[in-house]
């Protein structure tokens, strides 16, 4: 006996998607809903169910999140090299460890921005 190797996705109850919705804007508004589905990766319904649910928006930009990253790596690396020589810390020690401490700050929120959902 030969099984079917498909098996169907049980489905809750139909969703009633009996309307359509037709929307008149300007060039300008058309290329702003582009760039936010793009942000939000959602198609067109998608994007506006959630919308009229007043659901939150996450934007997943991976070219936004890999600029960050590069931007903070490069200012931590200038920093460390700066509290590293040795003429800072005979200037002031407290103001390199603050520096130290403020860069460690930075690095953690922007990998706790990064990490959210």
């Amino acid at each position: 006996m030969l099984h079917n190797r498909k098996t169907r996705k049980v489905r809750g109850p139909m969703r009633d998607n009996s309307r359509n919705l037709s929307v008149r804007m300007t060039e300008e508004q058309y290329r702003r809903l582009q760039r936010y589905m793009e942000l939000t990766r959602l198609k067109s319904t998608a994007y506006f169910c959630r919308l009229i649910h007043g659901n939150d928006f996450k934007g997943r930009s991976p070219k936004l999140s890999h600029a960050l990253h590069t931007s903070v790596n490069m200012i931590y690396s200038n920093v460390r090299q700066i509290t590293r020589h040795q003429y800072a810390k005979k200037l002031d020690t407290e103001a390199v460890a603050k520096l130290d401490f403020l860069m460690d700050k930075l690095c953690e929120e922007v990998y706790l921005l990064a990490g959210q959902k």
